[in-house]
């Protein structure tokens, strides 16, 4: 499943809008009906748990170096799946939408790296990696590319069924 197309700007960037997707995606997520979706989310975030050590060390031997660094260039924001994804799973909330102008660094960009746990950072920065990390990649072992190829593969899968059974749960 390829991923989710980027829209032109952040949903939910206006006045207000914010806590109104929070106060809806809360709803819909205490909604009894709503029990398989949560289900598949504590999955998604052991899943995205287990890629955190093999993706942690791919961006410790790239990203520090890098000269167009990813969380510079990307403008990313929380979607609709990635904040499910953190009220299925009763996760903490963050404060806002990412919210920053092109060519500035994400919020979250610390000096040691992103100061989000994995789960908590929206899904691109899990499953994309640069051509950087691809070549690095490149020399672990086959059982390690095995390992992080199924492990993103698996999260994939859980993040599309979470949503799934989500709309069809409560809609």
């Amino acid at each position: 499943m390829p991923p989710e197309p980027m829209p032109s700007g952040p949903p939910w960037s206006g006045p207000g809008q914010w806590p109104q997707a929070n106060q809806a995606l809360l709803i819909l997520a205490d909604n009894p009906a709503s029990s398989p979706a949560r289900a598949l989310a504590r999955q998604l975030a052991a899943a995205r748990r287990a890629l955190a050590p093999a993706m942690e060390r791919l961006c410790a031997a790239t990203c520090p170096r890098c000269l167009d660094p990813c969380c510079v260039r990307a403008r990313l924001w929380w979607g609709f799946a990635d904040l499910a994804f953190l009220h299925l799973a009763e996760l903490p909330l963050p404060l806002s939408q990412m919210a920053y102008a092109p060519g500035r660094a994400c919020p979250h960009l610390g000096s040691h790296g992103c100061r989000l746990e994995r789960p908590l950072r929206p899904w691109v920065c899990d499953w994309h990696l640069c051509p950087e990390q691809k070549a690095r990649l490149a020399q672990w072992g086959e059982g390690e590319r095995r390992e992080l190829a199924d492990g993103l593969e698996r999260a994939r899968g859980l993040r599309r069924k979470m949503v799934e059974a989500l709309v069809e749960g409560v809609g």
